[in-house]
């Protein structure tokens, strides 16, 4: 700040590169025209009175390496300096004007220009740093200078009337290159430099004496580690010596264990061969008749589980049709509100747009209004300020405009939350479907729970053939061999083995597809998420704008800040333009397409579940007619084992006749055989229903996993769906 002469006018300038002028005597009111230099900032500023007009004239310097010359808010004269000038200062007899040059990270001259300003200056160096401050004396005899280097300046102003004596030039002393100091400053310095050369040689000595310690101690830790591994690896080659003699014997001992043993297999090999024929020419009969009542059986309850079945798919397919419908209704719903926002939010930016023009167009028009009734007459400020009331009533109607349209705002957004509430009440009927069809797959567990019952009665049937052992043992001769039939069977085997694990690596890839899919569908929900996240993040910035547009509105008196900040709020919220539907016709595109891809897969996953039960069913009836033979086969066993038993009794009978000398040890030796024979067929018949066990285990696994994959395919499409 800069006081003229008179103490009745202060002038200010500051970082915002304005020029103020301020009468003092009426109350502080601002007078003149500012001067105002963006993108300057002014660092001081002077006053100077024209004592023959009385006008005031200022002089500023800043950061634009120049000296400017300001009257009544207009630039007069602009001096180039070459360099930043910090701080100018008038003599009293305005006849010199003194500047201290300011440059960063340089030295700091002074300047002394002519005044009036014509251009022409001299310089004098001092300063180490940028000038901070410039005072001259009341009688313009000394000039004060001081800046960032901490030294004060003290300058004679030598006037050309001041007369000098030849005397005072003769004992004026030269400038000493020499820096005197006390005598007690050089004997501290002396003590400190001792000091630290003793400090310096101690720390010497005591490094060495620790190198040493540090090599003798490592000498005979190293000594101690040599003798330490050489004892160890002695140790370890004697265990080594040992261990390899107890390796040389251990496999000696091995290979005579391995010949007795492989001699003793290829013996027992033979023998449980043997044994295995006999016993299997026995229970090839047995074994058909069995099949054969299971077919039956099976046929039975397989038809009945086909009906069930086909009522279920029915039901089902209905539910889905409804479910669809359903869904297509909610989504043309969802489209219709999203296509009404987006309407809304355009006619909201339309309606923003033209407020902004409006008001535009009215600061400048008020700007230029308010230019030129400023130099009428003081008439005029009736009429300026029912202008001012005019203007009032536009905001407040504006103010109200803002505020329907905010109103209209909320409205539009309680209408979204009321379709949202809607979308969530759908999903609540999903779910709600979702369990109906999870209740009648329980049903249908519960209809396989009591197949499952019937199969059990069916091996309790089975538990029958326990009884036949003893008089099938009898019948061993009169049953032929059935090799033949018996090679047949391992074939089938063999084939239903091939096909079990065509079913399982068929699982394997189903179950493949799933996973694809299921990792489809959660990208596809962290899409919906952050989508959310965007419109949070929209309404944030509405809210924020809202906030802005309040402050701004608050400059409405002032038009060159209100336009200043309407600037900002553009360059701030609209930087780049607004691309909005280029954006959502590309997200529309891409959720097109990532559906008919969901769909199209869905619906080939469902061609080949379909494919797979139809094969499924084939083998369960195959398997069936395969129960059903071996059930005929165990009727005609036991109707042979009835005659037999007739025969037996017969013959008993008539051996009782003959008298019991001689029959005594031979019933023994039969009973003996007997017993054995009974217990082979035990072990061949409990692995026969193991073997059985293993293949209905083998069903019912394959069935849940069918199921499973059904499951799994219904929520992928309804996924999909949604």
């Amino acid at each position: 700040i800069a006081w003229t002469a008179d103490d009745s006018t202060i002038v200010s300038t500051g970082m915002d590169g304005a020029v103020y002028e301020y009468n003092v005597m009426h109350e502080g009111k601002r007078v003149g025209q500012d001067f105002v230099l963006k993108g300057t900032s002014f660092s001081c500023v002077l006053v100077y009175t024209d004592p023959s007009t009385g006008g005031n004239t200022m002089y500023v310097v800043g950061s634009d390496k120049s000296l400017r010359e300001v009257c009544n808010g207009q630039p007069q004269k602009k001096i180039d300096a070459d360099t930043t000038l910090g701080q100018i200062v008038l003599s009293n007899s305005a006849k010199t004007l003194f500047v201290g040059v300011a440059e960063p990270d340089a030295p700091g001259p002074v300047r002394c220009y002519k005044f009036p300003l014509d251009g022409y200056y001299n310089e004098f160096s001092c300063h180490s740093a940028p000038v901070t401050r410039i005072r001259v004396t009341f009688d313009d005899y000394y000039l004060f200078t001081c800046s960032e280097d901490g030294c004060l300046f003290i300058f004679d102003i030598r006037k050309r009337d001041r007369v000098t004596s030849k005397r005072d030039k003769e004992s004026v002393l030269p400038l000493a290159d020499e820096i005197l100091v006390t005598r007690t400053f050089l004997d501290e310095k002396q003590g400190q430099l001792l000091e630290l050369e003793r400090q310096v040689e101690e720390m010497s000595h005591q490094i060495v004496f620790q190198l040493r310690s540090k090599e003798n101690n490592h000498k005979d830790e190293m000594a101690a580690l040599e003798q330490k591994y050489a004892a160890e690896i002695e140790q370890e080659r004697a265990k080594y010596d040992i261990l390899r003699e107890e390796k040389n014997d251990a496999e000696m001992e091995a290979d005579e264990n391995i010949k007795t043993l492989q001699e003793l297999h290829a013996k027992q090999t033979q023998d449980l061969e043997a044994s295995f024929q006999n016993k299997m020419m026995l229970e090839v009969g047995r074994y058909q008749k069995l099949a054969s009542e299971r077919g039956s059986i099976h046929e039975y309850w397989e038809k009945q589980h086909r009906d069930l079945m086909e009522r279920h798919h029915s039901t089902v397919s209905n539910m889905q049709a409804e479910f669809e419908a359903k869904q297509a209704d909610d989504k043309r719903a969802i489209h219709r509100i999203a296509e009404e926002k987006r309407l809304a939010e355009e006619v909201h930016q339309e309606t923003m747009r033209q407020l902004e023009q409006d008001t535009d167009r009215e600061i400048e028009e008020l700007k230029e209004e308010k230019e030129l009734k400023l130099k009428a007459e003081k008439d005029d400020k009736v009429r300026l300020r029912g202008m001012s009331g005019i203007h009032k009533r536009n905001h407040e109607d504006l103010k109200r405009l803002m505020t329907k349209k905010d109103e209209e705002l909320r409205q539009y957004q309680e209408e979204a939350r009321k379709k949202q509430d809607r979308i969530d009440q759908l999903e609540k009927e999903k779910a709600s479907n979702l369990k109906e069809i999870q209740e009648r797959d329980r049903q249908i567990g519960d209809k396989e729970g009591k197949i499952y019952e019937l199969k059990k009665q069916n091996q309790e049937l089975e538990k029958f053939k326990f009884v036949l052992d003893y008089k099938i043992k009898e019948l061993k001769s009169q049953i032929d061999p059935k090799s033949e039939a018996i090679s047949e069977m391992m074939k089938q085997i063999q084939i239903m083995d091939t096909d079990l694990e065509d079913y399982h690596r068929k699982n394997k890839q189903l179950k493949v597809n799933i996973v694809q899919l299921q990792s489809k569908q959660k990208s596809l929900q962290d899409e919906i998420i952050s989508q959310r996240k965007r419109l949070l993040e929209s309404q944030t910035v509405i809210k924020r704008f809202k906030n802005d547009l309040h402050e701004s509105v608050q400059f409405i008196q002032e038009p060159k800040l209100l336009k200043d900040s309407a600037i900002r709020l553009h360059q701030k919220y609209v930087p780049n333009g607004i691309k909005k539907q280029e954006l959502d016709a590309d997200i529309q595109q891409e959720y097109n397409r990532q559906r008919d891809y969901l769909e199209k897969s869905v619906e080939s996953l469902k061609r080949k579940l379909l494919r797979d039960a139809e094969v499924h069913r084939q083998d369960n009836t195959r398997i069936l007619q395969e129960n059903v033979q071996l059930i005929r086969e165990i009727n005609d066993l036991r109707k042979e084992i009835d005659y037999l038993k007739r025969e037996r009794q017969q013959q008993k009978l008539n051996v009782s006749k003959h008298g019991k000398s001689g029959a005594t040890s031979s019933q023994e030796g039969q009973a003996e055989a007997v017993q054995r024979e009974l217990e082979a067929n035990r072990a061949h018949i409990e692995e026969l229903r193991k073997g059985i066990d293993a293949q209905m285990t083998l069903r019912e696994t394959y069935v849940a996993r069918q199921d499973g994959s059904l499951a799994g395919t219904e929520g992928v499409q309804q996924a999909a769906a949604g």
